[in-house]
Parts: structure tokens; C-alpha cells; sequence
């Protein structure tokens, strides 16, 4: 595949499902294994009582976004793979003013769970905000045949969301 239908499976995957929609989680790039989105900066997300924006089940629903779109990266088909497992280590708290962007990585495909790591982070990726690593189940050896896939490999029976 190339980076464009990697980032057109992906964007189609982001664009199927309210949340992310909701969120303003875009791709910013896709590629054999990898993704990298963004959570851009939204006033709904501020807490002036935290003095942060980042809520922990924002920053849990945009990491397994981010690992979730990098085994769409990794396999050859779209396979619905539902996350097994998701450990979080937060390292700091992010700044209000600027985006989280998160890049994941599936580094790691067998017959019926892949591997993937992430990090997300804001102006440095040598600044992580949180390290994470989460694991997806594939049902049945990997099948998936409905009409959820051909919305999100793009065909010619695919509808939009």
C-alpha cells in the first residue's frame, strides 16, 4: 500500500466513529506500521480547576485511536481488532495552549494479537506527555467481512458515515 491509501483507510476509520469526530482527532500521517494524529487545542476540553485540558479518558480514547489506526497500518486488509489491553504511564502534565499529537507504532502482528507502542506529546517528541503500550485481539484469524470493512478499505459498495 502507499502512504495515501494508508492515510485514506485511516482517515476513514477516524471519520466513521462520532467520538473521534466529536474530539477534532485528525491523521496526520500514516504509514507501513505507523500513524501519527492530533487532538487539537478545543476550550471544551480546558479545566480551570486542573489547569489542564486534558482529561484522562480524552487522553485514553486518543491513544487508542493513535494504536488502534497503526495496526490499520500494519496489516493488509481492515480487520476489526478489538483492544485486549492499554497501559498509560503519564510523564507530565500537558501545556493548555498547544496540541497533543501522538505517534504509534504496531510493531509487532501474529496470527491472533498485534503489539503497539506509543507516545504522545506536544512541541518536542523528546518531551513525552505519556508513553503507552496496548495490545488487539483478531478475531477468528484476522476475518472480518462486513459492511464496517468496505466502509473502511473504501470500495466500490462503500457507504459513508
Amino acid at each position: 500500500m502507499t502512504q495515501g491509501e494508508y492515510a485514506g483507510r485511516c482517515t476513514r476509520f477516524l471519520n466513521a466513529q462520532p467520538h473521534m469526530m466529536k474530539l477534532g482527532i485528525r491523521l496526520i500521517q500514516a504509514e507501513k506500521g505507523r500513524a501519527v494524529l492530533v487532538l487539537p487545542v478545543q476550550p471544551q476540553l480546558i479545566s480551570p480547576v486542573l489547569d489542564t485540558y486534558l482529561h484522562g479518558g480524552v487522553l485514553t480514547t486518543l491513544v487508542d485511536a493513535a494504536s488502534s489506526v497503526s495496526t490499520l497500518c500494519a496489516l493488509d486488509r481492515f480487520e476489526l481488532c478489538p483492544t485486549l489491553d492499554l497501559r498509560i504511564d503519564h510523564m507530565r502534565t500537558p501545556a493548555q495552549s498547544q496540541p497533543l499529537y501522538v505517534s504509534a507504532e504496531c510493531y509487532r502482528v501474529t496470527r491472533s494479537v498485534l503489539f503497539t507502542r506509543a507516545s504522545v506529546y506536544q512541541d518536542d517528541p523528546e518531551r513525552p506527555v505519556a508513553y503507552a503500550i496496548a495490545t488487539f485481539m483478531r478475531p477468528e484469524g484476522g476475518s472480518t467481512e462486513s459492511e464496517f470493512r468496505r466502509l473502511i478499505e473504501g470500495g466500490d459498495n462503500a457507504t459513508t458515515a
